[in-house]
């Protein structure tokens, strides 16, 4: 798969954030520049460091995530990747209020895999934090467990499921 193929897909997902993800997921929010940045079948964590707006439609108030540490991104045979972050922080910050809070050891990794239908699906494992501006309600989520979204080929959310314990980011920041 090359990149502007990996490019594509995970735009038209709009899975920017399976996390800067790291955006983590590990953060599932990754920004699609950076996966697109893996060469054949993978690279060794390399140092990110992205800031990003979250429109006010996620929370009910602009939020802006920093997130630090490292990315890495492997070509899984068959198709699909994995994506790692080890050392990941990020802080999301309340732009009307300032509040802010920061989130250490995004541990993921996180697997995105894409079915014969030409859905996207995204397994997290361990921590991370997902944002999915296009689905209301949604907000933005720290996850720490096991837990697999699917998204159609337009980034419509079609299924969210998991075990384990999810804290509302939106609520720490309001």
């Amino acid at each position: 798969m090359n990149k502007q193929n990996i490019k594509s897909i995970l735009t038209n997902a709009r899975l920017r954030l399976v996390a800067a993800t790291c955006l983590i997921l590990a953060g599932l929010g990754l920004p699609t520049a950076e996966l697109a940045r893996a060469g054949g079948r993978g690279s060794p964590p390399e140092p990110l460091t992205v800031t990003f707006s979250i429109p006010d439609t996620v929370c009910g108030f602009p939020v802006q995530e920093t997130i630090t540490g490292k990315l890495g991104v492997i070509s899984l045979p068959g198709g699909g990747l994995l994506v790692t972050a080890p050392a990941t922080t990020a802080t999301f910050t309340n732009l009307d209020t300032n509040e802010s809070v920061t989130i250490n050891g995004f541990t993921g990794p996180a697997k995105v895999s894409f079915d014969q239908n030409g859905n996207t699906i995204v397994t997290g494992l361990g921590r991370g934090a997902i944002a999915d501006p296009a689905t209301p309600g949604f907000g933005i989520r720290f996850q720490s467990g096991d837990f697999t979204l699917v998204f159609d080929s337009s980034g419509n959310l079609l299924s969210d499921t998991g075990n384990g314990r999810v804290i509302n980011v939106c609520d720490l920041l309001n």
